[in-house]
């Protein structure tokens, strides 16, 4: 399974692994350095072994098969230590493994790290009266700071951690956001493109199969207004693929008119295109959209445009009892917003006007 955890995140977590690990092999000779006695240094190296081992699992919980014998071990080896009176810091591997089990999380965790200081203690307090002259008190107090330490280590560890795992979740979701919106933006691109063209498409077919028999002249150049139209379609398809599309106000108002006449429908435009800046593709869209709506669900039989320097209005008298919800212009309509403009569509006296302002 591969490791959810990316490349930086993978490096601290091993860096804070190898921190731990230097700790632990630090403090082993410590806790050996005044056994004499065989038993106790056997004791105390399999203890330091076992809490070499369970630094590891600082980020998870260790298996049961290493988290036995290290808990044991290192039990074994402070009761030991207490009873001979000897080095007081063998507690802090006792102190680190008991931490170490503690941390993980746990639905009563607060319960578990409570409940942990009886197996801490419990080894030294029953030492005690067999130590000489009281010599094994200091472990008491050398494993409840040992404990203590250890364990605010290791949650602080975990806890920070955990956040460098909540942003990397959330980098990622932004990403695969991003991916998500450019694809929505294609998906609407696309939709412009081929929707628009082929309704048009298919009212010129409707007209020149009208045409065919009493027009043959007329039937044939809608025909090849058809290829043209395919073609031009053919071409958008592939500048949005490679992205360098441009749709300009202009163009679309042109477009628009030949639509409207070829479809029957009187047309007009008030006011001049502004020079070609960043409003101008989001306006010729809207007119473009417009146009399909109006071509595909209006009964129109005129449409009136007007202008603006940042703004177009579009007017048809062809608006429909219960219009139809303009999914394409609530799309545009997110788009103007994020651009700092608005879009609205109302039906108001029999005409449905629809109009875009920028800035």
């Amino acid at each position: 399974m591969t490791d959810p955890i990316r490349s930086p995140l993978r490096s601290a977590r091993r860096y804070t692994t190898a921190s731990f690990v230097v700790l632990a092999v630090f403090y082993v000779p410590l806790a050996l350095v005044q056994s004499r006695e065989p038993l106790l240094l056997v004791s105390g190296a399999v203890a330091g072994a076992a809490t070499i081992a369970m630094t590891f699992f600082w980020e998870r919980p260790a298996p049961v098969w290493l988290t036995v014998p290290a808990v044991a071990a290192v039990l074994t080896s402070t009761a030991l230590a207490a009873a001979h009176g000897q080095n007081p810091m063998v507690t802090l591997l006792s102190g680190f493994v008991l931490a170490l089990v503690a941390s993980y999380p746990h639905p009563r965790a607060w319960l578990w790290r409570a409940l942990a200081l009886i197996p801490l203690l419990l080894p030294v307090l029953i030492a005690i009266p067999f130590a000489p002259d009281g010599r094994a008190v200091p472990h008491v107090f050398s494993s409840l700071f040992a404990y203590a330490g250890s364990l605010a280590a290791l949650l602080l560890n975990r806890w920070a951690f955990g956040l460098y795992l909540q942003l990397d979740a959330a980098q990622r979701t932004a990403g695969d956001l991003a991916v998500a919106q450019e694809r929505f933006r294609f998906a609407a691109d696309l939709h412009d493109i081929q929707g628009h063209t082929l309704h048009v498409v298919r009212l010129k077919a409707r007209l020149a199969s009208k045409l065919v028999d009493r027009d043959p002249e007329r039937a044939r150049q809608q025909l090849d207004e058809v290829l043209q139209l395919v073609d031009e379609a053919i071409e958008s398809t592939r500048s949005l693929a490679f992205g360098d599309r441009t749709v300009t106000l202009a163009g679309e108002l042109a477009n628009a008119r030949q639509l409207f006449e070829a479809a029957g429908i009187r047309s007009t435009v008030d006011g001049t295109p502004a020079p070609q800046g960043p409003a101008d593709e989001l306006l010729g869209l809207v007119v473009r959209e417009a146009t399909t709506n109006i071509l595909r669900h209006a009964q129109a039989t005129s449409v009136d445009l007007t202008v603006g320097q940042r703004s177009v209005r579009i007017v048809n008298d062809g608006a429909s009892e219960s219009p139809r919800s303009p999914r394409g212009l609530a799309r545009l309509a997110q788009r103007l917003e994020q651009a700092g403009g608005r879009l609205t569509t109302r039906s108001e006296g029999g005409a449905f006007i629809t109009e875009a302002v920028i800035g």
